[in-house]
């Protein structure tokens, strides 16, 4: 990373894009906590944030490969973080439930199967409302419709612009699909060789 400064303002669909290599997934593993920073550093909210942890900030994150558990049901993806959170068990199924409808999958349907019974795009979906649930003022997308097949693509890009505009969240999307990014986004960050 050579000097890399961004502001995103609050509410906005950022995309940072690039080819493979060009320091995409670097810049966004800096900002959720993963790796430190060799010099300057992290603030969100208003708040210095490089010296905490990745649990400690207020982010959510989708990751390329959704990063579910497989031995867990859709539910129990969904509610690993609120668990982890010490949310009280009597509130975590309706913010499971509500999360799942977000993301328009039934939860009579889907909270009881397992991940390697749902398709691509439902378990990409999954792994957007276990970020969701969380209530994140920022949500990191590390290339999440990578997998999918391109109809699917064009489907979950209008839907995860929609989703932007109707919870006000801060999304930062780091994807190497120049379509993608313009479709999606307010305004693009062009990386190449770490600047």
């Amino acid at each position: 990373m050579d000097g890399v400064s961004l502001d995103v303002a609050p509410g906005e669909f950022f995309s940072l894009l690039g080819p493979s290599g060009c320091g995409k997934t670097t810049t966004l593993r800096l900002i959720a906590g993963f790796e430190r920073p060799d010099a300057g550093r992290v603030t969100m909210l208003g708040a210095d944030v490089t010296a905490r942890r990745p649990y400690e900030r207020p982010i959510g994150m989708v990751f390329q490969n959704y990063a579910l558990f497989p031995h867990l049901s859709v539910a129990g993806n969904v509610a690993f973080g609120l668990e982890e959170r010490r949310v009280p068990r009597a509130e975590i199924a309706g913010r499971v439930e509500r999360a799942l409808e977000l993301v328009r999958l039934d939860p009579r349907q889907f909270a009881g199967r397992r991940p390697t019974e749902l398709s691509g795009g439902q378990r990409q979906r999954v792994a957007l409302a276990r970020a969701l649930v969380l209530e994140p003022p920022i949500l990191l997308l590390d290339e999440p419709l990578a997998a999918l097949d391109l109809q699917l693509r064009k489907e979950m890009q209008l839907e995860l612009r929609a989703l932007n505009r109707r919870l006000g969240i801060t999304f930062l999307l780091v994807t190497h699909d120049q379509d993608e990014a313009l479709v999606m986004s307010d305004r693009i960050a062009v990386m190449h060789a770490g600047r």
